[in-house]
């Protein structure tokens, strides 16, 4: 990780889930990417994100393959505790590969 890095782990501010929740759904790829990094920061050390897991998952549909990577270390802190929703990512990712082809 690079220096510049550092501000995803700042501390979280009060309505910050609902800001994240509007980032994650934007239509600009940056702006949902650095948004992912906030959640993942935050996992990190210790906060939960998981109410965001729908959010977090939805930015796997990109062809940016530095956001899929940042939601698969997402979904795997969260598919212990969400094995269903956990599944039916990946197997959309599945398909969409398959397509892809």
């Amino acid at each position: 990780m690079s220096g510049h890095d550092s501000k995803y782990f700042s501390t979280r501010k009060n309505g910050e889930i609902p800001e994240l929740k509007e980032a994650l759904n934007s239509q600009y790829k940056d702006k949902r990417k650095d948004a992912v990094k906030k959640v993942i920061a935050a996992m990190t050390v210790g906060q939960d994100g998981s109410s965001l897991f729908t959010d977090v998952v939805n930015c796997m549909q990109t062809e940016n393959l530095e956001l899929k990577k940042l939601v698969f270390l997402y979904l795997i802190n969260y598919a212990k505790s969400q094995p269903d929703l956990a599944i039916l990512a990946v197997n959309t990712f599945v398909k969409e590969q398959q397509i892809g082809k």
